[in-house]
C-alpha cells in the first residue's frame, strides 16, 4: 500500500490533534453505541497493528472484525464491545500522533484532479499490458467533457499510473463514474443473491408464464443496465453538460462507465488524489461523493446565441423598394 494511501487512511480518523476520535451515540441509555465511523477505524486499525512500535494485543479487535466486518460504514457495539475498541485506541494515541506526522512528510502533495490507478495483479505480460492500458486509454477519451487527461507517471516507488484531469467536468464525471462503477458491482453481487431480487424478477412474469430458462439473468443485465443510465443522466444533472446535450453527453458516458465496470471487475483499482477535493472521499473502501456540494459548484451551462439580422442602410431599403415596384 503506497504512503499516501496509508496517510489518508489513518488521517480519516484523527481529530484536530491528531488522536484516533470514535464518532458515537448512546443507545439504549448507554448499554449500547452506534460507532458512525466503525469502517473506517478498522481499516486504519489494521494498519496501525503491523507497526513495531505498537505491541499492544489485537485479539479482541480481530474479534469484533469477524463478528461485524470490516467494510461497512457504521456498527452498533454493546457496552463490552465498545470498552474494548475504546481502550485500544487510547493504548496506541500517545503514538499515533508522531506517526502521522511521519508518513505526511514523507507524501507528495497530488492536484485535486489526480485519478490514482492500480492495474490488476493478473498481467504476465508486455501483450496483457498493452492491452490493459489501451482499454484505461479508450475510458479516459470518453471522459473528455471539457478537457483530456494527462498522464503524470507513476507514484513514488510504486506501480501505480498517475493521471491529472484537464478539466474540471472530466474529473467530476470519472469520478461520479467511479462510484457508479461500485454501485453496479455491489448490486450485482449482492442484491441479485437476494429473496426481493427473484421476488422482483418474478413480478415480470404473468401468473401463467413459467420461468425461462436464462430469464433471471437477462432480468439481472436489464436491471443493471438501466441502473446505470438512471445513475449517470443524475448525475450529468448535477455535474452539467458543458454545452452538449444532456441524452448526448449521458450515452458517452454510460458507455464509458461499462467499460469502467469490466476494469473494476477484473481486479483494477481508480482512487482519488492523496489531496481529494472536498466534495469526494473515500471510506472503507468506497466512494463517498456529496451531490448537494457538488451542485453548488454547477457552473452555468453555454447558451445557444441567436444570430441577428443586421439592419439595413437606408440607401438598400430604398432600392429595395423601387426593385418592388417595378416587379409590380
Amino acid at each position: 500500500m503506497r504512503i499516501g494511501e496509508i496517510r489518508n487512511i489513518i488521517g480519516r480518523v484523527l481529530s484536530d490533534n491528531h488522536q484516533i476520535a470514535i464518532e458515537q451515540e448512546d443507545l439504549y441509555g448507554g448499554q449500547a453505541h452506534n460507532v458512525k465511523n466503525y469502517g473506517d477505524l478498522i481499516q486504519a486499525l489494521n494498519i496501525l497493528s503491523e507497526q513495531n512500535w505498537n505491541n499492544q494485543n489485537y485479539d479482541e479487535i480481530e474479534k469484533i472484525k469477524e463478528m461485524y466486518g470490516d467494510d461497512v460504514r457504521s456498527v452498533q457495539l454493546p457496552q463490552e464491545q465498545f470498552n474494548q475498541l475504546n481502550s485500544y485506541i487510547n493504548e496506541i494515541n500517545s503514538k499515533v500522533s508522531l506517526y502521522y506526522e511521519v508518513l505526511d512528510s514523507f507524501v507528495e502533495k497530488q492536484d485535486e484532479k489526480t485519478i490514482n490507478i492500480k492495474l490488476p495483479s493478473g498481467l504476465s505480460s508486455l501483450e496483457d499490458l498493452s492491452s490493459a492500458n489501451k482499454r484505461l486509454d479508450d475510458i479516459f477519451k470518453l471522459f473528455n467533457v471539457d478537457g483530456e487527461f494527462q498522464f503524470k507517471g507513476f507514484d513514488r516507488g510504486t506501480e501505480w499510473y498517475v493521471l491529472v484531469g484537464g478539466g474540471v467536468l472530466s474529473y467530476r464525471f470519472v469520478i461520479a463514474c467511479i462510484k457508479i462503477g461500485q454501485e453496479y458491482l455491489k448490486m450485482r453481487t449482492e442484491y441479485f443473491k437476494t429473496k426481493q431480487a427473484e421476488i422482483a424478477y418474478e413480478m415480470t412474469l404473468k401468473d401463467e408464464e413459467k420461468k425461462p430458462a436464462g430469464g433471471f439473468e437477462k432480468f439481472k443485465e436489464e436491471w443493471l443496465n438501466r441502473f446505470t443510465r438512471k445513475k449517470v443522466e443524475e448525475a450529468v444533472e448535477v455535474i452539467g453538460t458543458n454545452g452538449q446535450t444532456q441524452p448526448e453527453l449521458a450515452s458517452k458516458l454510460v458507455k464509458a462507465t461499462t467499460k469502467l465496470v469490466k476494469e473494476l471487475d477484473a481486479g483494477a483499482e481508480f482512487h482519488l488524489s492523496l489531496n481529494p477535493p472536498a466534495y469526494a472521499q473515500e471510506h472503507a473502501g468506497s466512494l463517498v461523493i456529496d451531490y448537494k456540494q457538488l451542485a453548488k459548484l454547477k457552473p452555468k451551462e453555454k447558451k445557444e446565441v441567436k444570430q441577428v439580422e443586421a439592419p439595413k442602410l437606408q440607401a438598400e431599403e430604398k432600392q429595395d423598394g423601387q426593385a418592388t415596384n417595378k416587379k409590380g
